[in-house]
C-alpha cells in the first residue's frame, strides 16, 4: 500500500513504522519460576490467612460485591452464565481491591506513628483508666 496516492494533487501520508518491542527486562528464566513455584505450600499457606489482619473483610466485601453482580446481571440479560461469569470476576475484583485498600491504610498508620505524628495507644490501658476514674467518681459520691 506504500506508494500508492489516490489523491493526485495532495502529499502522502508517511509510511507508519511496524513497532519494535523492546523489553529491557530480561525474560524470566525457568529455573527462577521453577523455583518460585516450589516455595508454595497450599496446606500452610491456606490455613495461615486467616491469620492475615484483612484477610475476612476482603472475602466478605468481595463475596458480597460478586453476588450483587452476578444477581443484578442475571436479572438484566437473564443468562446464568453470563451474570455467573460477571460474579465471579466482581468477586475477584472486589477482594483484591479490598485487600489491597486495608494493606494500604495499615502501611499509613505505621508510618505515622514511626514518624511520631501519632502516639501508639494501647486501648487495653485506656479502658482501664477509664474503669479507674469511673470508680473513683462513684466513690466520691458516695
Amino acid at each position: 500500500m506504500s506508494g500508492v496516492n489516490n489523491n493526485p494533487g495532495k502529499v502522502p501520508l508517511p509510511d507508519i513504522p511496524e513497532p519494535v518491542l523492546n523489553d529491557p527486562r530480561p525474560a524470566p528464566d525457568r529455573d527462577q519460576v521453577v523455583s518460585a513455584f516450589k516455595t508454595l505450600e497450599p496446606t500452610r499457606d491456606f490455613s495461615t490467612m486467616r491469620k492475615s489482619p484483612c484477610a475476612k473483610e476482603s472475602f466478605i466485601d468481595g463475596a458480597a460485591f460478586g453476588l450483587g453482580v452476578g444477581l443484578l446481571k442475571a436479572m438484566r440479560s437473564g443468562a446464568g452464565r453470563s451474570a455467573m461469569n460477571w460474579g465471579i470476576g466482581g468477586f475477584f475484583l472486589a477482594t483484591i481491591g479490598t485487600w489491597e485498600y486495608c494493606h494500604y491504610m495499615i502501611r499509613q498508620k505505621r508510618q505515622i506513628m514511626a514518624s511520631g505524628q501519632m502516639p501508639v495507644v494501647n486501648t487495653l490501658d485506656v479502658d482501664a483508666a477509664k474503669r479507674r476514674e469511673a470508680i473513683a467518681a462513684r466513690q466520691r459520691d458516695v
